[in-house]
C-alpha cells in the first residue's frame, strides 16, 4: 500500500502573486474609470512621472469615500495599521497551541514550543525592523524620505517661507521628512514618492497570512534533519508512533476568535492595498512600495526554505 506523508501546511511562494494582481487591478481601475479617473488639479501627464509626495489626490470632494484621506479606515486602521499588525500577532502567540497550551507537557514539547515561540518573535522583529526602517527612522529620515530627496523632491512651501524670512534652506531641506513637512505648512512634491502604504500593507497582510497558516495548522515533526537536509517524512505505517512534538490541540474559543482576528486585519489590509492601488501614488511608486515589501516577506518566510542556516535562526511558522 503507498504510504501517505503529512507535511507542515504553508502558504506557497506563487500565494504572493495576490499582491501584484491587486495593484494591477488598481492601477488598471484607475485609468480607465471615469469615476476613479476625472479631471484633477494635480493630474500628471505620465503615471510614471513623480507626484504629490503623499498622495495622487482628486479633487476636494472626491466621488468615492475611500480616495479621502480622512475615511475612517486610513485614519483608524492603516496610520496606525503595525499596532493592529502586532496586536493580532500577540494573539497566536497567547491562543494558538502551537505556542501555547494548557495540558501537561514533556520537557521536549515545552523546549519546541519555546522554540517556536522565540523564532516567531523573531520574524515579527524582523518584519518590524523592515515596517519602521522604511517609513519611520532610517539615522535620521526614514528610507522612504530619503529616497524622496535624493530623487529630486523637497518640501516647496516651507522652503519659501523660509526664504522670505531671509534664513538659509539647505539644512532644512536635509532634515525634513514627509511628516514635518506637512506640519510646517509645505508640500511634499518633485521626487519619487514610494508609497508607504502599500509597503506597510503588504508586509503586515503577508507576516499576518503565513503566521496564521503556520500558527492554525497541526504541527508535525520538522521535515528537516540536524543537518538542514530534507530528513525522513512520517508515514502512514507510524501511526501507531505519535510524533514527540506533534499536536492536533484545539484553541478553544480563544484560538479561533484570535484567528478571526488576524484574518480580519489581513482582509481589510487587503481592501485598504486595493483602495490605495485605485486613489493614490503613481504606477512605480505603488510598485517600488510593493518590491521593498515583498523583498522582506521573501527573506523572512520563502528563503529559509532554501537556506537551512538561515532557517535555522528564523525558522518556519507551524514546524
Amino acid at each position: 500500500m503507498a504510504a501517505a506523508t503529512l507535511r507542515p501546511v504553508t502558504l506557497p511562494l506563487a500565494a504572493l502573486l495576490v499582491y501584484p494582481a491587486t495593484l494591477l487591478l488598481g492601477s488598471l481601475y484607475s485609468t480607465i474609470s471615469p469615476t476613479a479617473n476625472p479631471s484633477r488639479d494635480t493630474q500628471l501627464a505620465s503615471p510614471l512621472a513623480p507626484s504629490l509626495a503623499a498622495d495622487l489626490h482628486l479633487s476636494e470632494s472626491p466621488v468615492n469615500y475611500f480616495a479621502r484621506k480622512n475615511n475612517v479606515f486610513n485614519v483608524y486602521f492603516v496610520k496606525i495599521g503595525w499596532l493592529w499588525t502586532t496586536a493580532a500577532f500577540v494573539s497566536l502567540l497567547l491562543f494558538q497551541p502551537l505556542y501555547s497550551s494548557s495540558r501537561p507537557q514533556s520537557s521536549s514539547q515545552q523546549e519546541t514550543r519555546l522554540r517556536r515561540t522565540l523564532q516567531a518573535v523573531l520574524r515579527y522583529a524582523l518584519a518590524t525592523t523592515a515596517w519602521y526602517l522604511s517609513t519611520q527612522w532610517f539615522f535620521g529620515p526614514a528610507i522612504i524620505d530619503r529616497g524622496f530627496v535624493v530623487t529630486g523632491g523637497k518640501c516647496e512651501r516651507a522652503f519659501e517661507k523660509v526664504e522670505e524670512l531671509g534664513t538659509g534652506t539647505t539644512d532644512l531641506e536635509a532634515l525634513f521628512t514627509a511628516a514635518t513637512c506637512k506640519a510646517a505648512g509645505g508640500a511634499w512634491r518633485g521626487g519619487h514618492d514610494i508609497s508607504g502604504h502599500v509597503l506597510m500593507l503588504v508586509l503586515a497582510t503577508g507576516f499576518l497570512a503565513f503566521e496564521a497558516v503556520g500558527a492554525s495548522a497541526p504541527a508535525f515533526p520538522s521535515r528537516f534533519g540536524p543537518t538542514g537536509d530534507a530528513g525522513r517524512e512520517r508515514k502512514a505505517s507510524d501511526a501507531d508512533s505519535p510524533p514527540t512534538v506533534g499536536t492536533t490541540e484545539s484553541g478553544g474559543v480563544a484560538g479561533t476568535w484570535s484567528l478571526r482576528l488576524v484574518w480580519g486585519v489581513v482582509g481589510l489590509g487587503w481592501w485598504m492595498l486595493f483602495m490605495t492601488a485605485i486613489w493614490f501614488h503613481t504606477w512605480l511608486e505603488k510598485w517600488s512600495g510593493l518590491l521593498i515589501a515583498l523583498s522582506a516577506v521573501y527573506a523572512i518566510y520563502i528563503l529559509p526554505r532554501r537556506l537551512a542556516s538561515w532557517r535555522n535562526v528564523v525558522g518556519e511558522p507551524g514546524i
